[in-house]
């Protein structure tokens, strides 16, 4: 291996690591939106382009970009703001099938929690929504806009962000002329960007902390200089603390740009690869990393009365993952505790209907099972958890209870959660879980500090793990 793959092979190591511990905020561009339309591959822009030439009545070669089609037509004596209108219109319908592959692959890596991407069309939020939430609209969708008094900014810290996020950074697409689509429009949108009176406070202070992964946006030689500008907070050539990664098409054209980030941006790293070359070879190194757990891809049961649910096979768990443990009630709240577990890189596991009536003795030994080898067990403790009739979480709870006696005093295995305002008093609840102390995440809200506890104390098993084998 020469120096020149050494070098690349450590970009690869930094990134992954970055992306597990959290840190990184992706940026999109569209070179990922390659799609299938009409049974035909194609870049969504591309597409957009030859459309709305059709539509405005303007000649147009293949090779014709929006700002070209827009320019051509303005210069012919249109009206700018026509131009809006007349994409939405042809913006595609997708199915399932047709969403573009690369921004699936990204939706997997679920570590990644703030996406912000350069475009203006909604099919990033549409792959995350199907991707995480089995096409549930739960993706929280923002954009901003150069105007007055709006908000345009993250609704908290990025720390405090609990839902997966998608962030327009050059607007939003709309029958309006409010998002960008000509080099002038993204000219006066990073010009507000700038201003101290209409820019994302929120955002770019998490842009200015967080290692950012620019991927598929083609930048010219000056919008890309000021883009990574964008994510210093001082000059680039003192800015350090962090490094963004870059990766594209644009950057195996614009040797100007990847000279001048070589020579005044150290911290920033060039990825040698074309955008969707380098998502495969992300998502490639991440699920040899990281394998799915089959559970991901599990729908929702649906109750058929409210006290008998229909029997679901039972999900295999890794060796090593947290194990949750809660009342079927409590189902809504314990995926929003997954999922903020999840993106940390924790590998979780949780029986999505644990009341469910399953024939044999297998289910109940496989739970066993799997609290064997969970590194740790958390149960979700709340006013549903009171009840004095039977239940199947009692019978984890119990199990869970003797296999803590195995470790050291010392060691961490049962973390109560409480999600509402149960006492640690209750008598119903296991007397060695009262001596405990208990994290209190009202209706599943997880703070930072838990998860990077949970993080250790994962980390800490899996070495453990590792060295005895």
């Amino acid at each position: 291996m020469d120096m020149f793959e050494k070098n690349t092979e450590r970009l690869w190591d930094q990134l992954i690591e970055f992306i597990e511990d959290g840190r990184v905020i992706p940026i999109i561009g569209p070179e990922l939106l390659k799609l299938n339309i009409e049974g035909k591959a194609t870049f969504l822009c591309t597409y957009l382009a030859e459309q709305l030439a059709n539509r405005l009545q303007v000649d147009s070669e293949p090779t014709d970009t929006l700002n070209q089609v827009a320019c051509r037509y303005i210069t012919q004596g249109g009206q700018r703001e026509d131009i809006y209108p007349e994409i939405k219109h042809v913006m595609p319908s997708l199915t399932e099938a047709e969403l573009p592959e690369a921004l699936i692959k990204l939706a997997e890596i679920r570590p990644l929690k703030l996406f912000v991407t350069t475009c203006f069309d909604p099919l990033l939020a549409q792959v995350l929504n199907q991707v995480r939430y089995g096409g549930k609209v739960n993706t929280q969708v923002l954009e901003f806009y150069p105007g007055v008094d709006l908000d345009n900014d993250l609704p908290v810290a990025l720390k405090d962000l609990h839902r997966t996020t998608v962030f327009h950074l050059f607007g939003k697409m709309s029958a309006a002329p409010e998002y960008a689509v000509t080099d002038e429009d993204v000219l006066e949108f990073m010009h507000k960007l700038q201003s101290k009176t209409s820019r994302p406070a929120r955002l770019f202070d998490a842009l200015i902390k967080e290692d950012l992964m620019v991927i598929g946006c083609p930048l010219s030689d000056w919008l890309g200089r000021f883009f990574v500008r964008l994510g210093k907070k001082g000059r680039l050539v003192t800015s350090g603390g962090k490094t963004d990664f870059l990766a594209g098409d644009q950057f195996q054209i614009e040797s100007n740009l990847t000279q001048f980030l070589n020579n005044f941006s150290r911290r920033t790293k060039v990825f040698p690869m074309a955008s969707i070359e380098f998502v495969n070879e992300l998502h490639r190194r991440w699920i040899a990393l990281h394998p799915p757990s089959l559970h991901d891809d599990e729908p929702i049961p649906v109750l058929e009365t409210p006290h008998l649910k229909p029997a679901t096979p039972l999900a295999s768990m890794h060796n090593g993952a947290v194990f949750l443990s809660y009342a079927s009630e409590d189902r809504s709240a314990v995926m929003l505790i997954q999922e903020a577990l999840e993106q940390a890189g924790i590998d979780v596991w949780f029986d999505r209907n644990p009341e469910a009536l399953r024939p044999g003795d297998n289910f109940a030994n496989k739970i066993k099972s799997n609290i064997d080898k969970c590194s740790l067990f958390i149960p979700i403790i709340s006013q549903h958890t009171l009840t004095p009739r039977p239940r199947f979480f009692r019978t984890e709870w119990n199990y869970a209870q003797d296999v803590s006696a195995r470790y050291p005093d010392n060691w961490r295995y049962i973390i109560p959660v409480v999600i509402d305002d149960t006492s640690p008093e209750s008598t119903t609840i296991p007397e060695k879980f009262r001596q405990l102390h208990w994290e209190n995440m009202q209706g599943g809200q997880t703070r930072v500090e838990f998860v990077n506890e949970i993080k250790r104390l994962y980390r800490d098993y899996q070495r453990s793990l590792a060295q005895s084998t």
